[in-house]
Formats: structure tokens, sequence, C-alpha cells
């Protein structure tokens, strides 16, 4: 009789469910022969599970010294329970029981074997699409030609280039404190998309010698301060990424993008029952998005964790560098990923209102603002990177941007 090894790590919900993972993030459940066994290892407090013809693609056209990595699955145990974990394992594919199924579920708290710590944390399945330097043992950027196409100041967008990207290097000639007078856009929007201080409004540059947030240069935008962006809409699903600084901020965010007219908003704060921008409060635990067209209260989830950390008081664990990517997908669902790639918040899709209903996700994305939505006062902080994808790029795609984006500009 076969036997398998299931793998469970979160319940099938909305942003969930992807049949790859070039992070850990993603996949829901998964299950895998014990026959596609090609090895185990230890690691400190757990293992690493490593099988054979278990990959997405049946096959693939590399690059000399590239290589698709074999699917492997780390699971947690207890500190010296890491070989004893391995036997069970082994003794249980070589028994002759009637069980055929090795559990891993995290979700019910149900494992075949004691060791197992039975934490989402404790298990990352890794089916790869990307293809590593094998040298390096890093994520191949491809060719030359392949690496200029795909890549924007230090990020290789695999593909998914945005049409607006606001970074670190096309504002490294202004000097520290200085007006950043004009932001260029480095995305497929070229010129067209360049941003500019709204009304007499002064955001500045931050050095990277003069900041605590990240190792890049940035932009600080006070609480009154934003850009004029030239109207961009995005009709159907939407990807947008940020890069936001949160030294000694200990209230949270509002409104970081919107429109002029206050309708587009996104993707924090605290706001009245009515909807009305300029009724908002910073927010720490609240993920809130409208569109264009929609004039009934925000769509809201709230956020177990502090969105950006405190600042002020820096608990365990607390990087300055926060990172964000807002999805929209084809169904209008709205979904939120943290620096770590994993999924911390999700608004479920509510379409076909009224324009006075509450909570809808549908609409037109309308970006008419950066920093605020309407001119209110809104976000305060330092952005060091904000752009604009149009289509979702999917759970895979943005938690490996997310850990990019991280990377590139942590301290």
């Amino acid at each position: 009789m076969r036997k398998f090894f299931l793998f469970r790590r979160e319940a099938d919900d909305i942003g969930s469910g992807a049949t790859t993972s070039n992070t850990g993030v993603g996949i829901s459940t998964i299950s895998i022969p014990a026959d596609n066994l090609a090895y185990m290892t230890t690691k400190p407090k757990g293992l690493v599970i490593t099988f054979n013809q278990s990959s997405a693609f049946e096959s693939s056209f590399l690059s000399p010294g590239e290589s698709i990595p074999k699917t492997t699955v780390e699971v947690g145990c207890s500190e010296g329970e890491e070989s004893a974990l391995m036997e069970s394992i082994l003794n249980f594919i070589s028994s002759e029981s009637k069980k055929n199924v090795m559990r891993f579920d995290t979700v019910n708290k149900n494992s075949t074997f004691a060791q197992f710590v039975q934490e989402k944390e404790s298990l990352s399945p890794v089916v790869p699409t990307l293809a590593v330097d094998t040298v390096s043992g890093e994520i191949s950027q491809g060719t030359q030609q392949q690496q200029y196409q795909n890549s924007i100041a230090g990020i290789n967008f695999q593909g998914n280039l945005p049409v607006v990207d606001y970074n670190h290097e096309v504002i490294s000639s202004f000097s520290n404190a200085a007006t950043i007078t004009s932001w260029k856009n480095s995305g497929t929007g070229g010129g067209t998309y360049n941003i500019a201080p709204g009304g007499s409004t002064t955001p500045s540059m931050v050095n990277a010698a003069n900041q605590n947030n990240f190792s890049k240069d940035a932009v600080q935008i006070g609480v009154d301060e934003y850009f004029d962006v030239p109207a961009l809409t995005v009709v159907n699903d939407y990807t947008i990424y940020a890069v936001i600084g949160t030294f000694n901020t200990a209230n949270g965010l509002g409104p970081l993008y919107g429109d002029a007219d206050g309708e587009t908003v996104g993707f924090s704060g605290r706001f009245f029952e009515d909807g009305a921008v300029d009724k908002v409060n910073p927010s720490n635990n609240t993920f809130n998005i409208r569109h264009d067209g929609k004039l009934g209260a925000i769509a809201q989830s709230f956020i177990v964790s502090p969105l950006i950390g405190d600042g002020v008081n820096r608990p365990e664990g607390y990087n300055p560098c926060s990172v964000f990517i807002i999805r929209r997908d084809k169904d209008f669902n709205m979904i939120l990923h943290d620096k770590t790639g994993e999924i911390i918040s999700v608004i479920p899709a509510s379409t076909g209102g009224r324009p006075n209903d509450s909570g809808q996700t549908d609409g037109n994305l309308l970006i008419e603002r950066l920093g605020t939505s309407n001119e209110v006062p809104a976000f305060k902080g330092q952005l060091a990177r904000f752009g604009i994808m149009e289509n979702d790029i999917g759970s895979n795609a943005a938690s490996t941007l997310a850990k990019d984006l991280f990377n590139l500009y942590t301290l």
C-alpha cells in the first residue's frame, strides 16, 4: 500500500490555495507520495524534507548554470527532537501498518508524529518556479538581457513589470532635506506618470545616511504633504507595493494613496462610518480600501498584529522597514501581505451594489494622490518605494516580491 505525506499549513481561504511557492507562503495543503522522498536533513528545531518528481513543471529549458530546485518541505519540532522525528518518519514509511498518511496539520493541530510542532510557522512547503544559480544558490537573474528587461532599481520583477515605480535611485541627486520637486517614474508608464508635490507642500529627501529606516534614500512625507499623480486608472485586478519606514512612529498610518475627490482611498487609517476621508485618524490595526465611484463606508478588515509595530517602544522583533503588498484579485477580493510575504489581512469581495452601499471592493482604482486622498491630513512617514502593477500577480509572486523589497531596503 502506497504511503503519503499530507502537509496542511493553513485553511483554504481568500488569497491562499496557490499550487506553487518560492517562499513557503501561499500553499494551503499539499500531499506528496512517500515514494518521492529523496532525502531528509536536520536543522535546528526541524527537518528539511526533499522530494523528487514533485515540481510544477514536467520540463524546463534553462540557461547553463541554472537549475530549478527540488520541492522541499520544512517541518518544525522541539529542540533536540530533530533526529527522533526523522527516525519516526522513516519507521512509518518502512512499516507494514495499514495507516498510509503521515499528517502534518497545523490547522486542526493534528499530526502523526508527536515531535512535530503544530504551528503555521513550523511548516514551509516550497514548490519552486524560479531557477537558481547552482553556484551561489540564489534565485537566478537570467541572462544580462533578461535581467535588464525585468529589473528596476535592484528588484527583478520576473516579468511582472509595474506601470509606475517610484524608487530611491531616481531621487539620488537631491541633497538631504531638499524638497523632492520631481519623483520620476521608472515603470513602463514612463514620464507620463512622473510626480511632483501637490499644492504648496514640500515632501523632502532623506539620504540613507541620515535616517533610521532604510539602507537606501527615501522621501519624508509630512502629515499635510503629498504628491500629485497624473490620473492612473486600473479597472479590474491589480497589485500595489509600498516600502514604508516606521522609526519613531507609534500611532499607525493614515491613507497612503487616493484620488482627488476622496473616493479612492487606501490602505490604512481609521474612518468614521460615513466613509468621509476628512474624518480619518491614523490606525495600526486596520486594512481599508475604497475605489472610484464608491461613496459608502470604506471596506475594512482588522489585523491582529500591529500593522507597523511600535517604533517608539520597539517590541521584540521590531524592524522599521515595513513592506506591504496590496492585491485585488479577479474576483475583487482584497488581500494584504507584509514584509514576510505572509497574508495578514483579507477583505472579501463585495460587488454590484449602489454607490452609497458600505464595504464595496469593486470600482476602478484611480490614483491621483500619493501621501493622501483628497488632500486631507493623512500619511506621515518615510516612503522608499511605491509601485502599481495592472494585474494581480498572485500570492507566490507577491510573497517573493515582499521579501525581495525587504531584503533590498532593510538596514
